[in-house]
Formats: structure tokens, sequence, C-alpha cells
């Protein structure tokens, strides 16, 4: 009996579908060579249409595949899923998919080495260097590149087909009523075999936004109930194990709302009235077995930091994160090395009414598929917050008593500082401030 379920699981191991455009390989991975040379970020930006992220590579077999698929295509070297913080120093190097650092490494000798624009890494798939890492500046260099996507389950009635889901939006049903109450579009779903969707990663809401991207909606009503304040679970009976509430957020309700306007950052989510009508994504489960995709969903997989600190996947918005050093003395992480995005920063010493004087620097990064953004959902200081980006250009600087506000940066990493020397004097009790991916 053992030996016939070995079999099966085998067997199905061998045979995983991918989307349509994407190519299996080694059995494990859907990949998919854009021949057009962009720079990273928008490489990434194209991967993230599709649901997806640059490849991750983490076994030698996957590191000679993708060579050879990208060889294939024509492409003499392509971006690869991975962002580096330091030079050297390969503990540094996160994967796309949040699965945390490397465990298996292909880098030129002298690689990865992190100039003033970042630390892009892409493969080379020449004779004598195919399948080797290299680094290269993120914002100058335009290069073919390698999509990832997870594997699905096949359907062939199924229009938006990913991860084995089927997503159905509203104003695509054969339906009359494209945008309603909450009641009423979650019948409306299980009459097509599924339930109001529910998110679990940041990937799927990339996925969700790329359905919407033509179609002039703005918002869109999610599968979520609260049973308590600022307390919601997903009605299709799936774990809360993702949140991507707008820290900025002030409306209240008993269900969720994904915003798709034109904002920078769209894609968050706030509160919203059941009663109220808007349009609606359906989803249902496709059947067959499940997926054993071997890149590591973002919402499931903790990201881990340059000090090898676990990273709450939760919105800290309700879950503040632990320090990410064990000798800090408070929550504001103050000088930590790397803090990866979600989390939260304060002023040392916050909510203290009398904050101690203390000079703080935080540098914030996320993934590399991602920008990083600073809401400051409290504001209080004497001496200005600066805000920089990754080459030390100011951003944003603020002081005083000011109403909650963000601050988006221009790509994966942002410093800030602060200086609290005279916030206790003049009666200012600090700032706190979450930190998302967008």
């Amino acid at each position: 009996m053992r030996s016939v379920l070995l079999f099966a699981l085998v067997s199905y191991a061998a045979c995983i579908t991918c989307p349509t455009g994407f190519t299996a390989v080694n059995d494990q991975k859907c990949l998919r060579v854009f021949a057009n040379k962009l720079k990273h970020l928008e490489a990434e930006t194209d991967c993230s249409y599709l649901g997806g992220t640059l490849v991750t590579i983490k076994t030698a077999i996957d590191n000679r595949g993708v060579a050879t698929l990208a060889a294939n295509a024509g492409a003499s070297q392509v971006w690869i899923g991975m962002f580096c913080y330091a030079t050297g120093n390969s503990t540094t190097c996160y994967h796309d998919d949040n699965s945390g650092t490397l465990t298996y490494k292909s880098f030129a000798a002298g690689n990865p080495q992190i100039d003033g624009n970042g630390g892009c890494v892409y493969m080379s798939t020449a004779s004598k260097t195919s399948g080797q890492w290299f680094s290269a500046p993120c914002q100058v260099i335009g290069m073919p590149f390698v999509c990832e996507v997870p594997p699905t389950i096949s359907d062939p009635i199924c229009k938006r087909n990913y991860n084995g889901y089927c997503y159905m939006p509203s104003h695509e049903l054969k339906t009359d009523t494209v945008n309603t109450d909450f009641q009423t579009a979650q019948g409306i779903c299980q009459s097509f075999g599924g339930n109001l969707a529910s998110i679990h990663s940041k990937p799927e809401i990339d996925y969700v936004k790329a359905i919407y991207r033509s179609s002039g909606v703005t918002r869109l009503r999610l599968g979520a109930q609260a049973f308590l304040p600022d307390t919601f679970d997903w009605v299709d009976g799936s774990n809360f194990d993702f949140d991507y509430t707008d820290p900025l957020a002030t409306s209240s309700g008993d269900c969720l709302l994904m915003d798709l306007s034109s904002r920078v950052d769209n894609g968050l989510w706030s509160e919203v009235s059941c009663s109220d009508n808007e349009y609606f994504l359906c989803k249902r489960k496709l059947e067959g077995p499940t997926v054993a995709s071997t890149s590591a969903p973002v919402s499931t997989v903790a990201a881990t930091n340059a000090m090898g600190s676990t990273i709450a996947a939760v919105n800290p918005k309700f879950q503040r994160a632990l320090p990410h050093r064990q000798e800090l003395l408070d929550f504001s992480n103050c000088n930590t090395t790397l803090y990866m995005a979600p989390g939260v920063i304060t002023s040392f010493g916050y909510p203290n009414t009398k904050p101690p004087v203390t000079y703080c620097t935080w540098n914030l990064a996320t993934l590399g598929p991602y920008r990083i953004g600073v809401y400051f959902t409290d504001f209080s200081v004497y001496n200005p917050v600066y805000v920089y980006d990754e080459n030390g250009n100011l951003i944003r600087s603020g002081a005083y008593n000011l109403n909650p506000f963000s601050v988006l940066g221009t790509s994966n990493i942002v410093t800030v500082t602060h200086d609290s020397r005279y916030d206790a004097a003049y009666d200012y009790h600090g700032f706190s401030a979450t930190i998302l991916p967008f």
C-alpha cells in the first residue's frame, strides 16, 4: 500500500500543470522567459501582473534548468529573483518569494557586489559562465528576465486560473448583478461553485490587481466578515493568515474592501459596511490533487532579517512585531542593522510622555519585487524625522504634531533618522510608523 501511495505522489509530481505561456522546469517550477530588456523593477512589475516574481533558485538542479531555459530562448543573461543588501555577504541576499536567505548560491567570484544602485542579481547563460550569478545596478541596466508563478490545476472552463483556484470577477460573470451587498454577492459566488475571494499573499494581491487593471473598478469587496472589532474571518473558511489593511484607514465596518484606485500603493484594505453595494470577486477551488508548489507563499513563510530574527507576516496594525535584536530595551527597533517589512518602528521609548534623549537610525528594507512604504500612524516630534532613499537623497522630513501620513520609497530601501533630544522638553511624545511593501 505504501509503495502504491509513493508511486501516486511521484507520478503527480512529474506532471504539474502550469498556466498558459509557462513551461514546467524540473517538474517543480512554472517559468517563462521574457526577451524584452527591462530594468529590474520593471521586470519585477511585469512578473507581478501574472501573480509571480522573478524566478527563485534554491538547488543546483533548478539553476541548470533556468540557465538552459533562458539560453534556449536566446538570452545570454537574465534577471533572477534575488536581492542582496551587502557586498561580499550572501547571508544578506533574500529570495523574492519571502522564503528567506539563500540555501543555495552560485555567485561568481567577487559577487555579490553592491554599489549605489542596489543589489540586484542576474544569471549568465554564456558558455564559460553559464549558471553563475552576478550583481548589477538595478535601475541602470536592462536585460531579459525569467518569471515564476505557482503551479496550478488544469480547468478548461476557467478563464483566470492561478495557484489552484479560478478567479471570477463579478463584471465577467453571466449575471445581471455586478455590484451588490455582501450576502447577495456571496450567494452569487456560491451559485458559481465558489465564495467571495480570500487573499493570502502579496503575489495574490498583485494577481487580483492585474485582473482589474483596465476594468474601471476602483473598489473591490473581499470575502471577509468581522466577528469582533477589527478582527475578521474569511467566509470560505480559510485561515486569516495575511493582512494588508491600510494603516492610515479611518473607516469602520464589518466587511473589507480592496482599494483599486490609481494611488501608487493601491491594493490596501479598509473596513466598509457589509450592506454597501460593491463590485466583488468570486474564487473557486479547482478540482484535483493539492498543488505542491516549491515556492513559499508570502503569506505563510516569515522572512528573516540580517540578524536572523523572524518577521511576522501579519499586518502590524493588529500585531506588534517583536524586536529584531535581543539587546533592544524597547520596541522602537532603533539602530537595527536591517529591518525587513512588514513591521513597526517607533521613536525610542515611545509612547513615553517624556521620551529619552536618543539619536536613532532605521535602515528599512523589503523584498526585491516591492517598494517600501512608511505609514506614520502617530507623529509628535520637535526635531524633524528624515526619510532618505537608498542613495541618501531626502524624500521627506516632518516635525511637530502632524496628522497620520505616508512616505513611499522609490525602491525597496529607505533610511529614517530622528534626534529626540528636545522632544520631552517641548512636550512631544514621539512617533510610530508601520512599514509595508507595496
